[in-house]
């Protein structure tokens, strides 16, 4: 078999003057064409991932205090930022969520991608602005040449999202990091955004990683899922393993908290408690406190048990189908 595209083992952030960390032994692969949603709440530790891959974490406060990520025969956790450098925007794009932030207010939509293009791939001036003007072309931005000259102010945020995207597959990359990229975005925008997502992904054969906390967007897009709680993958799988068989209580407890489509015949579930703060992390578990089907084991870290083929899920009492009657409906 090949070795996958990016095999990422034991990822660790802390931020200084704190005991534990941020994100905790984080591990997952992704081949090439293959899409990997990262799933959970606000402040899980999804984005910190990526940020983290890219080279891009604020040190200090954040560090990396273990782990790997190889790409293409290189660790991204120990590369010099030159080489980093060399990566982000060529075999590595990101997709960030609020393109208003991220990109240049002051530069032209045309200069912003042609920028990209001549700074990794060595061509002329001419020869990267047609690039850009080929790529807006690409994710259906009208009247492209007059776009070349906007500045990102005088686009929509539909627009200014499908920009970023023209910049970050500009030059073919290998691996996508989208960082819920649509979350700023009204329904019909958002659709029609991840439509483009997954056409361009298809004619380039990249691989994504797409972060996000809406299911709907998972089903959508994922090949496969993995499910962040307090910076733990808790649960990662094939998509169609998730939704149809989701064995980690916080899994199952997001999956029943989305609300269905038609008349609602009950309250949605809600999950009690909050997500521990980073200096006051459980000692075992972390979703312990608040799962309904704790016990005494929980106090330990549970090991990551297979459930299926490429399924695998941090819990004590998994496959939940194990547990007694009355522990199941309690």
């Amino acid at each position: 078999m090949n070795a996958p595209l990016l095999d990422v083992r034991g990822l660790s952030i802390r931020i200084d003057g704190t005991e534990r960390d941020l994100v905790e032994d984080v591990s997952f692969t992704l081949n090439a064409g293959e899409t990997l949603c990262i799933v959970g709440e606000s402040g899980c530790g999804k984005s910190l991932t990526a940020l983290a891959l890219m080279g891009l974490l604020s040190t200090p406060p954040l560090r990396i205090t273990g782990g790997t990520a190889a790409f293409q025969g290189a660790d991204l956790m120990r590369l010099p930022r030159t080489a980093l450098q060399d990566l982000r925007g060529d075999r590595i794009g990101m997709i960030f969520q609020e393109p208003m932030s991220s990109l240049n207010p002051t530069m032209r939509i045309g200069d912003q991608i042609a920028e990209a293009v001549e700074r990794h791939k060595g061509v002329s001036t001419a020869e990267a602005r047609k690039r850009a003007l080929d790529m807006l072309r690409r994710v259906g931005i009208p009247a492209p040449e007059q776009r070349m000259a906007a500045y990102p102010h005088n686009l929509s945020g539909g627009m200014r999202q499908r920009v970023m995207i023209a910049m970050a597959l500009a030059n073919d990359p290998a691996l996508i990091l989208a960082d819920e990229p649509t979350t700023a975005l009204d329904v019909t925008i958002q659709a029609q955004v991840l439509d483009l997502m997954k056409t361009l992904q298809a004619e380039s054969a990249s691989a994504m990683i797409l972060i996000t906390h809406d299911l709907g967007v998972v089903a959508e897009m994922a090949d496969k899922v993995a499910v962040m709680y307090a910076g733990r993958i808790v649960e990662i799988g094939p998509a169609a393993a998730i939704f149809d068989d989701p064995q980690h209580p916080y899994t199952i407890a997001l999956m029943s908290s989305m609300p269905a489509y038609g008349a609602r015949t009950d309250r949605l579930v809600t999950i009690p408690g909050v997500v521990p703060q980073a200096a006051r992390m459980p000692a075992g578990c972390r979703f312990a406190p608040r799962c309904p089907f704790v016990t005494d084991v929980c106090t330990d870290m549970p090991p990551d048990t297979t459930v299926a083929a490429g399924h695998s899920v941090g819990c004590w009492h998994a496959p939940l189908e194990a547990l007694p009657e009355e522990r199941i409906s309690a």
